[in-house]
């Protein structure tokens, strides 16, 4: 999945990290507040990043949104978290355009979580995605 802003191709991603290589108090230094999230997103906004969702639970702090390289969402979590690239790099994961809708989608069934069927994060997902929508950053390349 990609698409073309002007000459530069924008790739989907999914960045972020999770229980499974993280333990608590890494997850915890990842780990948005609604306020870190809304500077977040409000950032990606001032970056020209067009759209994107963030969600940050206890078990995983995760974006998926377009950009050039992945590193431009890396650098949003850890700007707007107490994480650092360094521990990112340790932990964290990078998928790119199928793999990254394939890793959305056992997220938001519940296949990734640490109890499986675990139905609460769709709704955190939702609300994500809410939360972007109203600052604008999602665009028709996600389905509403």
């Amino acid at each position: 999945m990609e698409h073309t802003n002007g000459l530069k191709h924008h790739y989907f991603y999914s960045v972020g990290l999770s229980y499974k290589k993280a333990d608590a108090e890494i997850r915890g230094k990842f780990s948005l507040d609604t306020q870190a999230k809304k500077r977040l997103l409000e950032q990606a906004k001032s970056e020209g990043i067009e759209s994107l969702i963030v969600t940050s639970t206890c078990n995983r702090t995760e974006i998926y949104g377009f950009a050039e390289h992945p590193f431009q969402l890396i650098k949003l979590i850890c700007e707007n978290s107490n994480g650092s690239v360094e521990a990112f790099q340790k932990v964290g994961f990078v998928y790119k355009n199928q793999e990254a809708i394939n890793h959305l989608f056992r997220v938001g069934t519940g296949l990734d979580s640490q109890i499986l069927g675990d139905f609460e994060i769709i709704s955190q997902i939702k609300t994500s995605f809410a939360e972007s929508r109203a600052l604008g950053l999602i665009n028709t390349f996600w389905i509403d």
